[in-house]
């Protein structure tokens, strides 16, 4: 398994997740602080963090499960 799970943002650049401990690196140095904390909440709110750590969920709930049930009758 690869150390690292890779993401291209169009801000950032490359942006690297350790798959251990969920740090991220940077490949642009000099990239503006406003920027990195935008692009951090952005990773956090798609998942992309936790699916490089391994902690996304990817079952459907049951209420899901139902929901579509229903629209398929």
């Amino acid at each position: 398994m690869q150390e690292n799970f890779t993401v291209t943002n169009q801000l950032a650049g490359t942006v690297h997740i350790n798959r251990v401990t969920g740090a991220l690196s940077w490949d642009r140095e000099k990239l503006d602080p406003v920027i990195r904390r935008y692009v951090k909440k952005y990773l956090l709110d798609e998942g992309f963090i936790e699916h490089a750590l391994g902690i996304l969920d990817p079952q459907i709930d049951e209420e899901t499960v139902t929901m579509l049930k229903t629209l398929m009758s």
